[in-house]
């Protein structure tokens, strides 16, 4: 039966609106840069299309937020870039960004898609899923041509189908450990490549930071993320496995910020819920309890993190309130 009217948009579909119409001006604001400093113009029609959709994004959600009175997020714009700023990061460190912006908005996309109601909405997220798959497979294949892409690590095929007999299968902390399973390495080499591409942007950004507080608190992320990736790294090592290679992170000597420190810490704050949710899936998928406890004490560290920075960023004036449910006790005391 089809709604003849038009309803109020749910709290999922205002909250997936909202934390699109933030990423989406970050990213724009960050694609402008780089399509300025791309040395390699063969990877520029990647960054355009990237550019593209989250101006699309922005405009479609603006107009649909005027349509519902709804307040529109200030967001990122002209005054968190500085396209006059050198560049900052290689052409490499581009593709693996938007091929990590391509992978985000798959997830966050899917998983907005499973929550909504309103139709307009579902098909909003139904093209913007389907934008997302391209740009993911663009990057995947300019990476692939230029021979940068990483891989996850390769193993041998399984000869037989088999059944777990004993619980020993579940492992414990000491002593012999079983071969990690096929979902355990597959895990651990995609923490591996978010890490790496954190660890860049991270060391970038605290070159460039004009605060002495967020250059040292991306300076801090930066040590943690090399730490985490040496886990991840060990872990395979100990079982004998291929481990992705290091990739191409050159940086520049510029000290000149292309963007504000406002929006680094935003990328960085999306980085690290990005970070807890993965490390989240990947503990739901770990068979072997010494790496379900890592993941356990990454997923504490990297949270204490995330704290830090949410309070750096409400001290600046920087945290821009999501939208959130009537405070219904504040309302009765007003009555009084």
């Amino acid at each position: 039966m089809e709604t003849k009217h038009q309803t109020d948009l749910t709290s999922a579909e205002i909250a997936m609106l909202w934390n699109t119409y933030m990423a989406d001006t970050m990213a724009y604001c960050i694609l402008h840069h780089f399509l300025k400093t791309t040395e390699d113009k063969s990877i520029d029609p990647v960054i355009t299309y990237a550019s593209d959709i989250a101006k699309e994004h922005i405009e479609v959600i603006r107009d649909l937020f005027i349509k519902e009175e709804l307040p529109l997020p200030n967001g990122f714009g002209k005054n968190d870039v500085n396209s006059d700023a050198p560049k900052l990061f290689s052409d490499v460190t581009y593709l693996r960004y938007i091929h990590h912006v391509g992978r985000s908005g798959l997830n966050a996309y899917s998983l907005a898609k499973g929550v909504l109601a309103r139709k307009d909405v579902r098909e909003l997220y139904s093209k913007w899923l389907q934008q997302s798959d391209k740009l993911f497979d663009m990057a995947c294949e300019m990476m692939l041509e230029k021979g940068v892409f990483i891989r996850s690590p390769y193993m041998a095929y399984p000869e037989r189908v088999e059944y777990v007999m004993n619980a020993d299968f579940m492992g414990g902390m000491f002593g012999k450990k079983r071969p990690l399973l096929a979902m355990e390495v597959a895990h651990l080499g995609t923490n591996i490549e978010v890490s790496n591409v954190a660890k860049t942007l991270l060391l970038g950004f605290s070159q460039v930071a004009q605060s002495k507080t967020v250059a040292n608190y991306f300076k801090k992320g930066y040590d943690s993320s090399r730490k985490h990736n040496e886990k991840f790294i060990s872990c395979l090592k100990d079982d004998d496995n291929s481990y992705p290679s290091t990739w191409d992170s050159t940086i520049t000597a510029s000290t000149e910020s292309p963007f504000s420190d406002k929006l680094m810490m935003f990328q960085i704050s999306g980085l690290n819920s990005i970070g807890m949710g993965d490390y989240g899936m990947a503990l739901a998928a770990t068979m072997r309890k010494d790496i379900g406890l890592m993941y356990e004490s990454l997923l504490m560290n990297l949270g204490k993190y995330a704290d830090e920075g949410a309070k750096i960023m409400i001290r600046n004036g920087w945290f821009e309130k999501p939208p959130q449910t009537l405070d219904r006790d504040k309302l009765r005391k007003q009555k009084k």
